[in-house]
């Protein structure tokens, strides 16, 4: 999954994409939302939160509601680890009732990684 983690001043932005549906006449069109927070310093520039170690976390919801993805990114907004799990992205799965099936985590270069059992239900309880 791309985003467009660029520097912007004072924003946070949210997207709203359209997801695949089954019947396109007549039923309405499920969203998706992405979220990207970004903090800033007293000087206007992205800086690192403390808590997640990233200064900037987006994140993918399906049209559920449910988190399904949270990634991390530094200053210059390439991806970065996430403080205390050592993730760079986290991707979480659901069945068809919406219930929390699984958590997959990614490095910095997007390869899948494993995870001691701890960082899974970690991972899992944040979602």
């Amino acid at each position: 999954m791309d985003y467009d983690v660029s520097p912007r001043q004072g924003r946070r932005s949210a997207r709203a994409a359209a997801a695949p549906s089954q019947d396109q006449s007549n039923a309405p069109a499920r969203r998706r939302v992405e979220v990207l927070e970004t903090y800033f310093g007293a000087d206007g520039r992205p800086v690192k939160r403390k808590s997640t170690g990233a200064a900037r976390v987006a994140r993918r919801y399906d049209e559920r509601g449910n988190k399904i993805e949270e990634a991390y990114f530094n200053a210059d907004g390439k991806p970065t680890l996430r403080k205390g799990l050592g993730v760079a992205r986290i991707a979480w799965r659901y069945d068809e009732r919406g219930r929390q099936i699984d958590a997959a985590f990614f490095d910095a270069a997007g390869e899948p990684i494993q995870k001691g059992a701890a960082a899974r239900d970690r991972a899992l309880a944040d979602a």
